[in-house]
């Protein structure tokens, strides 16, 4: 489509989710993988979205103290330094909910969305919920996503392309 503009969204790429308290081998290898991918895509737009908490945050209340805003945990992780891109930080599980995500690609007129990162199930799955509900054509690069379990991530790759219409495909796919 000619009139077609994308953006990619980069899900809580962040130290607690790569190497701290929910990270593991394979968020750090697909944090590294995400990292070279995003290295040759400098002309494109690119979102970090940072997950960030206030101290006593609701969400504690189900998974713990992760991510404190200012803190080592809610900061990218090392491997994408030098990455150019806009960082949003966020609360919520969806990206766009009480943040400036949509607005910020509205005034860039996209319409296509590029998600990957962690957690599949978690953040990638509601964030791909948000941005289908304000209209937006999503593809999930499915290589560039990690949950805590393998089963998780298929279950939640199923879930987004059977609820929100999401197109599923690797990092060599992308155009």
């Amino acid at each position: 489509m000619s009139n077609e503009k994308k953006a990619f969204v980069v899900v809580d790429l962040v130290n607690d989710f790569v190497e701290g308290k929910f990270g593991s081998n394979r968020a750090l290898e697909v944090t590294k993988k995400a990292s070279g991918f995003l290295s040759e895509r400098n002309h494109d737009l690119i979102i970090f979205t940072m997950d960030s908490h206030i101290p006593d945050d609701p969400e504690f209340r189900v998974w713990g103290e992760h991510c404190l805003l200012g803190q080592w945990g809610s900061e990218l992780h090392e491997s994408l330094n030098g990455i150019s891109g806009y960082h949003i930080k966020k609360r919520h599980f969806d990206a766009f909910f009480d943040s400036d995500l949509d607005g910020y690609l509205r005034a860039r007129g996209v319409n296509r969305l590029y998600l990957f990162g962690i957690s599949t199930d978690i953040c990638v799955l509601h964030t791909a919920a948000g941005a289908f509900f304000r209209g937006y054509s999503i593809t999930v690069i499915g290589d560039l996503c990690a949950s805590i379990s393998e089963e998780n991530h298929m279950r939640a790759l199923e879930d987004m392309k059977r609820n929100y219409g999401v197109t599923i495909i690797n990092s060599e796919e992308v155009d």
